[in-house]
C-alpha cells in the first residue's frame, strides 16, 4: 500500500494563492457580515452601473476592498449578483473601468476559489475573456515590435491601460483552469498559450507581475493537459523562452524589481533587504513546467535535454529553496501583522483594488516566498518519483468466478480445496527504480531527508485554530500547510524510491538518519492532539498532514525499521481510526513491518496481533481486510522468530484465521471486478494466501 508515489496532479488542484474560506474567520462563527461594511453595499453596487465612468470605476475598486480576505462579505456581495455585475464591466468603454473590473474579479477568483470561478464561467466570463486575451495579444506585439515610441500619446495610454489588464486576466484564466474540468476545457478551448508565451518572452517590457501570471498559468495548464500541452508545444519558440527563463540568473530582475543596487541571494526574511521574489518564482514555475511538458526521450526532449536540465539547473535551483527557517517566517509575520494600519483603505475617488500598506506589501513578499518553495518542493516530488510503471498482470480479466462452487461451503472445506502453500510460483521482483537524479546524491550530498523533514515540522501558524478565531494571517497559515505537505510529499517519494532500491539490494539504508522517526512522530502528534479538530471543517489539512507524515513512516518501516522507537505500533493503531482507507491500509502495512522487525519485544507483537485480530473480526470493509490479512501473514510467516511461540501459537491465532476463511471469500467475491478490478484481484490473492498459511502453519 506505501508504493503509491506522487507525480503529477490529475484532480483539481488548490489554487496556491488561494486562502481558504475556513481559514478567514471573517464572518465564519456566526455567518453575518461586517455591519460597518454592509451598510456600504447597496451604494456600491447601484454605482457599478453609473453613467459617469469615475463612478463605475471607484465602484469597481470599492467591491473589491470591502470582501477582501472577508468569506461573509463576499457571499454578500454574490447574493447581489456582484459577478455578473463585475463582467458586465469587461465590456465597458472606458479603460479604467475595464482594469478596476479584471482586478476585482481577478481577487474574487482568488479568494472564492472554485466555487465563486464556477459562477464565473456560468455567467460568460469566457467570451469577455477571451476578446480580452486578443487584443492584449495584439499590443504585446507591438510592444515586442518597438512601435510604441512611434504612437501618438492617447494611443500609448491606451495601450498602458491594456497591459494593465495583462496580469488580471492571465489570472483570471489560470483560477479558472483550476477550478473544474469544465472550465479547464473552455480554457484549453480559448487557446491563450501563445499570449502566455508571449508574456514572458516580453517580461523586460512589461513587468514582472506578467510574467509571474502568465508562468503560473502554465505550470497549472501543462499539468497533466494534453491539449494544452500539445498546443504550446506547437508555438515555435515557446520551448527556447522557457528553457532560456529557467537558465538564466533571476537576480538582477530581483535587483531590479526591488529598485536597489542589490538582492540577497539568500531571499532572507530581513525587512528591507528581502528580494521581491516575482522573478525566482517564475524562475522556478517556468522549471515545473518544462518538467510538465518535456517527456524524457519525447521529440521535445530532443531540444530540451530535460534530464540534464533537471540536474545541472533545476535540481540545484530547488536546492537553494530547502534552508528557509518556517518558524523564523512565522514570527516574522506575526510581528508584521501588528503593524497593519487598523483602520482600512478609505474608500475615497482615488481607491484602487491593491491599496495596501508598507506591512502588508512584506507579508506578501513572506507569503510569496512560501509559495516558491512549495512549487519548488511538488517539483522536487515529481524528479523523487524513481519507481517505474508496470502493468499489472491481475487487473486484467481472468474469466468467470467459480459460479460452480458452492456457496455454503464452510472454512474447512475451503481450506482444502484451496492451493498448497508455495503452489504458485515465486517471489516477486524488486521494482525498478529510475530517479532523475541518483539517490545517494538525493539523500546524501543534498541532505534531502532531513531538511525535507525540517520543512514539515509545524509551527503556530502552521493550522488554522479550532474555534471561531481565524488565524493571525490565513495567508501565511495556508501557505505554511502547503509547504509542509509538499514536503512530505516529495519525502514520501524517496523513501518509496529508497526502499525500492534496497529491496534490489543496494545499500542505502545506512543514509538515512535514525532521528527521522522521531520528526514524523511528531507530526503525527502534532497534527491529532486535538481529536475534534481533525473532523472539523476547515481543518482538512490536519488529516492531510497526519496521513502524509504516516506515509514517511511507511517508508522508514522499508528502510530502518530498527530503528523506530518503542511505542510505535501504539501510536499509529492510535491513529488508524481517523484514516481514510487508503492511508489506514498503508499504515496496516507499516504495523507489519514494525511488529517484525529485530528489536521488537513480544509485548509489543503480541499488541499489534491483539490489534489485527480484533480489527479482522470486526468485519472490515474490503481494502482494509486486504492489507490486515497480509500484516498478519508477513508477520507470521517465519515460524523461527522470537515471538512466534508465545504470541502466534500461544493465542491460537491460526483459530481465528480458520473462522474467518469463509466470510474472507464471500468478502472478495462481492467486489466488482469491472469497477475495482485490482482491489478484485488483491482480494483473492490475500484469501488464497490465507488458505495457503493455514495450511502451511497446520504442517509444522
Amino acid at each position: 500500500m506505501g508504493k503509491a508515489q506522487v507525480k503529477k496532479r490529475t484532480a483539481k488542484r488548490h489554487n496556491p494563492i488561494r486562502v481558504p474560506d475556513a481559514h478567514l474567520g471573517g464572518g465564519r462563527a456566526d455567518g453575518k457580515a461586517n455591519p460597518d461594511k454592509e451598510k456600504q453595499l447597496l451604494p456600491v453596487l447601484e454605482k457599478l452601473k453609473a453613467p459617469e465612468a469615475a463612478d463605475r470605476t471607484w465602484a469597481c475598486a470599492a467591491v473589491g476592498n470591502l470582501i477582501n480576505e472577508d468569506a461573509a462579505m463576499r457571499r454578500l456581495f454574490q447574493s447581489r449578483n456582484v459577478v455578473g455585475a463585475l463582467i458586465e464591466r469587461l465590456s465597458d468603454d472606458v479603460d479604467d473601468v475595464v482594469v478596476e473590473a479584471s482586478g476585482t474579479l481577478r481577487n474574487l477568483a482568488i479568494d472564492g476559489g472554485h466555487e465563486i470561478c464556477g459562477e464565473m464561467f456560468n455567467k460568460g466570463i469566457m467570451p469577455h475573456l477571451t476578446a480580452l486575451m486578443g487584443k492584449i495579444s495584439g499590443t504585446i506585439d507591438n510592444v515586442l515590435a518597438g512601435t510604441a515610441k512611434e504612437l501618438p500619446e492617447d494611443e500609448i495610454e491606451r495601450r498602458g491601460h491594456l497591459l494593465a489588464l495583462t496580469e488580471n486576466v492571465i489570472m483570471l484564466v489560470w483560477s479558472l483552469a483550476e477550478a473544474s474540468w469544465k472550465t479547464l476545457e473552455a480554457v484549453n478551448a480559448a487557446h491563450g498559450e501563445g499570449l502566455l508565451v508571449k508574456a514572458l518572452q516580453g517580461r523586460d517590457q512589461l513587468s514582472p507581475g506578467v510574467a509571474l501570471a502568465a508562468a503560473q498559468a502554465l505550470f497549472c495548464l501543462t499539468h497533466d493537459n494534453m491539449p494544452f500541452s500539445s498546443a504550446l508545444l506547437a508555438q515555435p519558440n515557446a520551448l527556447p523562452v522557457l528553457v532560456g527563463i529557467v537558465k538564466a540568473d533571476h537576480m538582477p530582475a530581483e535587483r531590479d524589481a526591488k529598485g536597489k543596487g542589490r538582492a540577497k541571494k539568500s531571499m532572507d526574511l530581513e525587512d528591507d533587504e528581502t528580494a521581491d521574489g516575482r522573478a525566482l518564482l517564475t524562475r522556478v514555475l517556468i522549471a515545473g513546467t518544462l518538467r510538465n511538458l518535456v517527456d524524457p526521450g519525447s521529440s521535445a526532449d530532443s531540444k530540451v535535454g530535460i534530464a540534464t536540465l533537471t540536474n545541472e539547473v533545476i535540481l540545484p535551483l530547488i536546492n537553494g529553496l530547502l534552508d528557509l527557517d518556517l518558524a523564523q517566517a512565522a514570527e516574522r509575520v506575526t510581528q508584521l501583522v501588528t503593524e497593519i494600519p487598523k483602520d482600512g483603505p478609505v474608500l475615497g475617488k482615488d481607491v484602487k483594488v491593491d491599496h495596501k500598506s508598507t506591512a502588508e506589501i512584506k507579508l506578501e513578499r513572506v507569503e510569496r516566498l512560501l509559495s516558491t518553495v512549495g512549487v519548488g518542493l511538488e517539483i522536487l516530488t515529481s524528479i523523487c518519483a524513481g519507481l517505474e510503471d508496470a502493468v499489472d498482470e491481475d487487473m486484467e480479466e481472468d474469466g468467470a468466478d467459480d459460479d460452480d462452487m458452492d456457496e455454503t461451503m464452510g472454512d474447512e472445506d475451503l481450506i482444502a480445496r484451496g492451493r498448497e502453500p508455495n503452489a504458485n510460483g515465486t517471489a516477486a521482483a524488486a521494482p525498478s527504480v529510475n530517479t532523475a537524479a541518483t539517490l545517494p546524491h538525493l539523500l546524501s550530498t543534498l541532505s534531502l531527508p532531513t531538511r525535507l523533514l525540517t520543512l514539515a515540522q509545524l509551527n503556530k501558524l502552521s493550522l488554522p485554530p479550532h474555534g471561531p478565531n481565524p488565524s493571525v494571517h490565513p495567508p501565511t497559515t495556508a501557505a505554511l500547510s502547503v509547504v509542509h505537505l509538499r514536503a512530505l510529499e516529495a519525502l514520501n517519494n524517496l523513501l518509496i524510491s529508497t526502499s525500492a532500491a534496497v529491496m534490489g539490494g543496494e545499500q542505502l539504508a545506512q543514509l538515512l538518519p535514525p532521528a527521522m522517526w522521531e520528526g514524523v512522530f511528531a507530526i503525527v502528534q502534532g497534527t491529532g492532539e486535538d481529536a475534534a479538530a481533525l473532523k472539523a471543517k476547515g481543518q482538512e489539512m490536519r488529516l492531510e498532514l497526519m496521513e502524509g507524515a504516516l506515509a514517511g513512516a511507511w517508508g522508514l518501516s522499508k528502510t530502518i525499521p530498527a530503528a523506530a522507537p518503542q511505542g510505535a505500533t501504539d501510536m499509529i493503531t492510535k491513529a488508524i481510526p481517523v484514516l481514510r482507507i487508503e492511508a489506514a491500509a498503508r499504515a496496516v502495512d507499516t504495523l507489519a513491518s514494525l511488529a517484525a522487525r529485530p528489536s521488537v519485544t513480544i509485548e509489543e507483537n503480541a499488541a499489534v496481533a491483539q490489534w489485527l485480530v480484533a480489527a479482522l473480526t470486526s468485519q472490515p470493509n474490503a481494502e482494509m481486510m486486504v492489507a490486515l490479512l497480509n500484516a498478519v501473514i508477513d508477520i507470521y510467516a517465519d515460524e523461527g522468530r522470537e515471538y512466534d511461540q508465545p504470541v502466534f501459537v500461544a493465542n491460537n491465532m491460526i483459530g481465528a484465521l480458520t473462522n474467518i476463511v469463509a466470510r474472507v471469500r464471500s468478502e472478495s467475491r462481492k467486489i466488482d471486478r469491472r469497477k475495482t478490478p485490482l482491489l478484485r484481484a488483491r482480494a483473492e490473492e490475500a484469501y488464497e494466501n490465507l488458505v495457503a498459511f493455514i495450511k502451511y502453519r497446520r504442517s509444522l
